[in-house]
């Protein structure tokens, strides 16, 4: 045991001691006054030592009750009614208990037994006030300790630090259907409150004691305990080992999540690093009142940048997305969530020239995010020209568009794939990102960003929906080699990431083009992230669902970068966005040049040409050896 640990159980212990001490000594203290109470109305006296010996015996019996009864392990910052039936209890056995030492001083002395129904009030009293000013100094709430967990409700171990714990468990009770599981133990995973009672629920020991306490209740109930994870989870750690005891035992692992609602646990809480939750502050002031434009706003990214605008309170919102489908989609959700913001649909292709700048002109935007795409790596390999189409032309008319109109802020959504790019879709980005370096030093009036993603979990097309799918046909989950690593950021990240770079650049004063990354932590290894997302659903991999090494995909990279070498890589105010030096861009009429020929060859769908073109643009399109080969041969 680490000396943290012993620590930590010092301190249980010493704080279990100084709750039992003080319930003793009040039960005494109610004891001694309540005679004395009687006979000021009543008149009569006992001898003192006999009041005394009467205090003292009642003690005893006390600590003995309040122990049998465990209420010494209540945290009372944390009291539920579970930890109130229990002070009943002991309250009411001690008095049980003592009746016959009362009795003995009925006949010594003429004790007044009658005290007892004052003492009984008296000690209830000073029992729950500690209790209530404690749970409403550190919660503000004392209405959701008298609720009772439904009995239908399935057994669950919850696993999480102790503040968190006893925040799920009061939301679970606020709930109106009432709590969705009930609380059999808590695997506490600070190590501040073992042996202790959080909302009436014993803290049963650490994260090292999971699988011992999970099959300890699976042979106490004769059935499986579900496990739930209070959100945030402390660190990976606590979520490496849940996985591990579920899907050894087949057992059920969800997370507490927003509102106590139990939430399948996301393929963002396997990452190997906390979640980033950036400060959205410096956000509020650009996006509040604001009206802002989002193309490819039905998609993945920009519709979760559709949520968090819509919660920050733009003035009004458009979406434009080319497809029905998820315009659809977005403004369904967004009418039900944000009713009272503006929105305007638009269904158009950001390659239409005349149909964007009729929607963006129409929608007159303060912000423009573009996020419209083709991403698909292997299905860019066999559609080059379209990959040029899209994320090439479509963002530079984007971009001139936007200026032209005199935009505040523009931002470009970029990818790690567009460092040293071995596939068409990473070059048709690298293309991207030069031109609006290139351009917006010729448009002072709107100030450009970039933002450079790593693979985003759960978007459309990425591996882990690719993963969960082949799980739930029972396998075999396909990964194309062992030691493939990429950096993964989740969703929500992506997306405030985003906006963090729109702020950030809306306020700067140079009029290069601003580039931003994430700082994602180490890359992770694909097949470890397989084996995680297995273990996720409570199966063993290599057991349940096997894992198939299929070999390398056209234009895919056994690893990945987020910069290039000669690339000057800085902090910013917002801690975990980083900010890539402006390492100089070819002037913007050989820029436009180049990409009007690029451009012109992909309309004519040639491919050989308009990919031997972008090679010209930069230099370092296509030059790094490709674990998996492009399928375009460009010469």
């Amino acid at each position: 045991m680490s000396s943290v640990e012993v620590s930590a159980r010092r301190a249980a212990i010493e704080a279990k001691a100084v709750c039992f001490g003080y319930d003793v000594a009040t039960g005494m203290v109610a004891m001694f006054l309540a005679p004395h109470i009687v006979y000021t109305f009543a008149g009569g006296s006992t001898p003192t030592w006999l009041e005394f010996f009467v205090a003292v015996a009642f003690g005893v019996t006390a600590a003995f009750a309040m122990w049998l009864r465990g209420v010494h392990r209540q945290v009372w910052r944390h009291t539920s009614l579970r930890d109130v039936v229990r002070i009943f209890q002991g309250v009411a056995l001690t008095h049980l208990m003592s009746l016959p030492i009362l009795i003995l001083a009925k006949t010594l002395g003429d004790f007044p037994i009658s005290s007892i129904y004052l003492q009984f009030p008296i000690w209830l009293a000073l029992l729950m006030v500690v209790r209530l000013w404690a749970r409403g100094r550190a919660t503000g709430d004392l209405i959701a300790m008298f609720r009772r967990e439904p009995p239908y409700a399935p057994r669950a171990l919850v696993v999480g630090p102790a503040g968190h714990v006893a925040e799920a468990l009061r939301a679970a009770r606020k709930a109106p259907s009432g709590p969705p599981i009930r609380a059999i133990g808590i695997v506490e995973t600070s190590g501040q409150h073992w042996g202790r009672d959080i909302e009436g629920v014993q803290v049963m020991g650490g994260i090292d004691q999971l699988a011992t306490l999970f099959d300890h209740y699976t042979a106490r109930f004769g059935e499986l305990p579900w496990i739930a994870i209070a959100t945030p989870p402390e660190d990976r750690r606590t979520m490496e080992a849940a996985l591990a005891v579920s899907s050894a035992r087949k057992a059920t692992l969800l997370r507490i999540g927003a509102k106590a609602m139990l939430e399948p646990i996301r393929p963002a809480d396997l990452l190997a690093r906390p979640e980033r939750r950036l400060d959205m502050a410096p956000v509020a002031e650009l996006v509040s009142g604001a009206r802002v434009f989002i193309t490819g706003g039905g998609g993945t990214i920009g519709g979760e940048l559709a949520r968090q605008c819509a919660a920050l309170g733009p003035s009004e919102l458009t979406i434009y997305d080319a497809s029905e489908f998820n315009v659809f989609e977005i403004d369904q959700e967004l009418s039900r969530a944000y009713p009272n913001v503006v929105r305007r649909m638009v269904i158009g292709d950001v390659r239409d020239e005349v149909r964007l700048e009729q929607a963006m002109a129409e929608a007159a935007p303060d912000l423009v995010i573009h996020a419209a795409a083709l991403k698909h790596v292997p299905l860019m390999e066999l559609n080059p020209n379209e990959a040029i189409l899209t994320n090439v032309l479509g963002a530079r008319r984007c971009a001139t568009i936007a200026a032209n109109l005199g935009v505040k802020a523009f931002t470009f959504i970029s990818t790690d794939k567009a460092v040293n790019p071995t596939n068409v879709m990473g070059a048709t980005k690298r293309a991207a990102e030069l031109f609006i370096q290139a351009f917006a030093p010729t448009a002072p009036g709107t100030r450009f960003s970039l933002v450079r993603f790593g693979n985003v979990l759960g978007s459309k097309g990425s591996v882990s929906p690719l993963f969960e799918r082949q799980i739930a046909d029972g396998g075999p989950v396909t990964v194309t080699h062992p030691d493939m690593t990429r950096y993964f950021m989740s969703v929500e990240e992506a997306s405030a990431l985003v906006l963090q770079a729109a702020a950030m650049s809306a306020s700067a004063t140079s009029d290069e083009a601003a580039l931003y990354v994430l700082d994602m932590g180490e890359p992770v290894r694909v097949i470890d992230l397989a084996e995680k997302m297995i273990r996720m659903k409570g199966l063993t991999p290599g057991q349940d669902i096997l894992i198939r090494i299929t070999g390398p995909r056209p234009g895919e990279k056994l690893t990945e970068t987020v910069f290039y070498d000669r690339e000057q890589v800085r902090d910013t105010t917002v801690d975990g966005v980083l900010e890539v030096a402006n390492t100089g861009s070819p002037p913007i009429a050989e820029v436009q040049a180049r990409l009007d020929a690029i451009v012109s060859y992909a309309a004519r769908r040639d491919p050989q040409a308009s990919l031997s073109m972008m090679k010209a643009l930069a230099p370092e399109l296509f030059t790094e050896d490709a674990w998996g080969e492009p399928m375009m041969n460009v010469h």
